[in-house]
């Protein structure tokens, strides 16, 4: 959990937070515990006062994370239906993904909803992120932002990360293997994939990504369903960079 409230050596939890420590672990004061104090930074903590609404700890040391990978991994991932997206989530937070920003390309069965509605639907994906960072000891909680349009996410990820790889059904030649052979893992701060929705990408979208820096790759023989070809990506990346 990241926490807001740290001061003189004591941190004071949110109702959610609390609600989870007191109710859901039931923990009891005196035992300890791993606080996310945000920027790859963790907190070995006591919980020192507790009741259902409110739980205060104390820090006994801090330490940076060893759990995250070393350098960041922004996952473009095209909005796909109910649970396939909320899986990809899960999973690509496991893998170490630092954050996951949401598409609607030409192809998604899902269209934009109205923003009260997108804002409830993107507050559960980010609580899908919490819970997947908390099981799988992350170092931080990955960010789920609201969704955007193809064109400004082929953007943004071309103005900020090092290498754009777009995995893509009708690339034939280069293989993410040799893509990935290409770079120095010294020299890479972010690294930004594209997933597209249930029907691929268009080739026009393909074009427009050639056209901001990205790497359109090709996975293998098969085609890949859109909830597991983002984490396929990013064990393909973690073993290629981090074992």
């Amino acid at each position: 959990m990241e926490d807001q409230e740290a001061q003189d050596g004591f941190l004071t939890l949110d109702k959610d937070n609390s609600h989870y420590i007191s109710q859901v672990l039931r923990m009891k004061e005196g035992e300890e515990l791993i606080v996310v104090l945000g920027g790859g930074v963790e907190a070995l903590c006591e919980v020192n006062e507790l009741s259902k609404d409110s739980v205060m700890l104390k820090i006994k040391d801090t330490y940076t994370s060893v759990s995250e990978p070393a350098f960041r991994i922004t996952l473009y991932q095209s909005v796909s239906k109910g649970e396939r997206m909320e899986l990809t989530i899960q999973k690509c937070v496991e893998l170490g993904v630092t954050k996951i920003v949401p598409v609607f390309s030409s192809r998604c069965v899902v269209r934009p909803d109205e923003p009260k509605k997108q804002k409830s639907k993107t507050d559960r994906w980010q609580k899908i992120a919490l819970e997947a960072a908390r099981q799988s000891g992350r170092g931080i909680i990955p960010e789920v932002t609201e969704p955007v349009a193809f064109r400004e996410a082929v953007k943004a990820a071309g103005e900020s990360a090092d290498i754009v790889l777009f995995p893509w059904e009708e690339e034939h030649g280069l293989t993410l293997k040799e893509a990935l052979a290409q770079v120095n893992k010294d020299d890479i701060s972010e690294v930004a994939v594209f997933i597209g929705p249930e029907g691929g990408f268009e080739e026009g979208e393909a074009e427009i990504a050639r056209e901001n820096g990205a790497r359109p790759v090709t996975l293998g023989k098969r085609i890949l369903r859109t909830e597991t070809a983002g984490p396929a990506v990013l064990a393909m990346l973690l073993y290629q960079f981090e074992l």
